[in-house]
């Protein structure tokens, strides 16, 4: 994963919210806003889930790209 992501703003998806990745766990994402002294936490239910959280206002989710499938080699 890359360590500046974009996270969709839910009311104005054509305005996302460029941030950097200061720690990532299974179930929270804490991001910190370059140039600036703020950061936030994202939290998901699942594995499965986006992340979701809010600052000043603004409701964002991210969900990460799942790995690449590993190529299916063949048996002979």
């Amino acid at each position: 994963m890359e360590r500046r992501i974009k996270l969709t703003d839910i009311d104005r998806p054509d305005e996302p919210l460029e941030v950097e990745i200061e720690r990532l766990a299974e179930t929270t994402l804490r991001v910190l806003v370059p140039n600036t002294v703020i950061r936030f936490e994202l939290r998901r239910a699942s594995e499965a889930a986006p992340f979701e959280g809010s600052l000043g206002g603004r409701s964002f989710t991210f969900d990460p790209e799942p790995p690449p499938a590993k190529p299916k080699t063949r048996r002979k």
